[in-house]
């Protein structure tokens, strides 16, 4: 059992990251736009008057998602604040 021990905790940190990536990172509305911002780098906008709806962001790599999350796990674990709340 332990040979795949490897491969195993790959995919615990994917699943993790993607689940980090699905959080809002920050939300902000100005001139009747709305923007939500999420950590995995996607940009959904509402437009209020209108209710057009369009995303930026979506083509990231699983690998720059997990090179974002490692990143923000590291600022976290040394007691850094990576959202500077």
């Amino acid at each position: 059992m332990t040979q795949y021990k490897d491969e195993v905790n790959k995919h615990k940190e994917l699943l993790a990251a993607e689940s980090w990536g699905k959080e809002v990172k920050y939300l902000h509305a100005s001139s009747g736009i709305i923007e939500v911002a999420y950590n995995n780098g996607e940009k959904h906008f509402e437009e209020t008057s209108s209710g057009k709806k369009w995303k930026t962001g979506i083509d990231e790599s699983k690998e720059s998602l997990i090179d974002r999350f490692r990143r923000y796990m590291n600022d976290v674990n040394v007691g850094r604040d990576p959202n500077g709340v």
